[in-house]
């Protein structure tokens, strides 16, 4: 049996769901990358002395 073709609503709706998937995914893989940007940062770090809020605000003059 042959069935009719998917009418132009429901394609609209399927490519609307699909571009809202991918712009998930996108932020997903953007927050990943942020994730591996502080881990590659904090084992780079590793061993050197680290300031409050407090200390940088002093040496930046902001408190």
């Amino acid at each position: 049996m042959i069935s009719a073709p998917p009418q132009k609503p429901v394609l609209k709706r399927q490519q609307k769901a699909v571009l809202k998937q991918i712009g998930s995914l996108r932020e997903q893989m953007e927050d990943l990358n942020d994730y591996l940007d502080l881990l590659e940062a904090r084992a780079r770090n590793k061993g050197k002395p680290t300031f409050t809020t407090d200390e940088v605000r002093k040496q930046l003059g902001l408190a």
